[in-house]
């Protein structure tokens, strides 16, 4: 039950297609969450909620800043009672913001100017932030930043071999999806892995890896942006910066014509020629689509790879995000080809989403952890509102 009292929190995550929600008692409890999905690119939007509604919400050529208010109005609101206060998931807070902070228009102002370095993301974000202090005019927001759990990574990894006043000017690899290791992290003592070695895949419509040594960052797949890395839904991943510059020559120097393509009509949804959802890939009979996902578990198990190497070894591997949770031929095509590395795969285990994924005699341990950004965010809200 929500709290009427007017201790409740809201906790908004706008991804790129998708828009989580959920709302928390003044002990940080979950009372009411949901999730609007299929958002931009042609597509119906559809929401569930933990209510257990399931409906179309909106039009195809509805984006965020359509959903949104509607969704704070009709469907949070009523169910929430008063709101103390609303925290958001911020892509990308480049050098300025590595804390979560309080949002003035000053704040949002910094965020916008961030917006060409995650222009599938921070617009969204922002679309958040505007339909809060819509529906919410008086109640604190509080802007939580993803890039903030990598900003202690090593300079030796976090710049590029580039001429290093670009470093000073801000190109560095920032890394993304920090809410989600943060809480992995928090988690890792509850399955006796408070230190050591443990590389984090975050998979869902965007995917990214991040080594950790004792629970703190020390790698990143992703780099400057959230193109980097792992292949995606609808993102290449990592490129050959000449293939790039061959595509900008090939649509006549036309940046945002290749910008489209790399954020939008690439990574599964590009290779398949069917669509950037794994669930669809998984079920569909056609070639390309197989082809799709043996390419991502192939990218996959290489960055793995690269990232064991970055920390030295392994101790544990962890899965998060919808298709590290729920797509189970895929973390067992992983775990088969990580072998090499130790790890046994325990098949009953993978087929049921157990927690541990490995059999008892395995060398290296896997394991399930359900992302929960929200809570986190939640996290910093009540410790920014005391």
């Amino acid at each position: 039950m929500t709290d009427s009292s007017g201790k409740n929190l809201l906790a908004l995550n706008c991804g790129s297609s998708s828009i989580k929600f959920a709302v928390f008692t003044d002990r940080l409890e979950r009372s009411f969450s949901g999730l609007v999905e299929a958002i931009g690119h042609d597509q119906t939007p559809r929401l569930k909620t933990s209510a257990g509604e399931k409906l179309e919400f909106g039009d195809p050529d509805q984006g965020h800043a359509e959903v949104l208010p509607r969704l704070i109005n009709e469907i949070v609101l009523p169910r929430a009672g008063a709101i103390e206060g609303v925290g958001h998931r911020i892509v990308h807070g480049g050098e300025l913001f590595n804390a979560p902070v309080r949002i003035t228009p000053e704040i949002r102002s910094g965020i916008s100017e961030l917006s060409p370095l995650a222009p599938g993301h921070q617009p969204h974000n922002l679309a958040g932030i505007d339909a809060a202090t819509q529906a919410l005019p008086y109640v604190p927001q509080i802007a939580c930043f993803d890039t903030a759990f990598h900003s202690d990574i090593s300079a030796v990894r976090r710049e590029m071999p580039l001429p290093r006043h670009y470093a000073r000017d801000g190109l560095i690899r920032y890394g993304f999806h920090g809410l989600s290791y943060e809480h992995v992290a928090a988690s890792l003592s509850g399955l006796g892995l408070s230190s050591g070695r443990v590389i984090a895949c975050h998979l869902g419509n965007g995917c990214s890896i991040c080594g950790m040594i004792d629970g703190k960052s020390v790698w990143t797949s992703m780099g400057f942006t959230p193109l980097d890395g792992l292949m995606m839904g609808q993102r290449p991943g990592r490129l050959d910066p000449g293939a790039v510059l061959w595509l900008v020559e090939q649509h006549g120097g036309d940046t945002a014509a290749v910008g489209k393509l790399l954020y939008h009509q690439s990574g599964l949804s590009g290779v398949s020629g069917l669509s950037g959802d794994m669930r669809t890939l998984l079920s569909s009979e056609q070639p390309d689509a197989g082809f799709a996902v043996e390419m991502f578990v192939d990218r996959l198990v290489q960055e793995i790879g690269g990232a064991a190497a970055s920390l030295g070894g392994i101790d544990a591997l962890v899965f998060s995000g919808g298709i590290g949770e729920n797509a189970a031929p895929i973390r067992s095509m992983v775990l088969e080809k990580l072998e090499w590395l130790g790890f046994s795969l325990d098949a009953a285990a993978n087929a049921a989403g157990a927690s541990r994924l490995t059999a008892p005699e395995s060398a290296r341990q896997a394991f399930i952890v359900k992302a929960d950004e929200e809570h986190i965010i939640a996290q910093a809200v009540a410790g920014l509102l005391g």
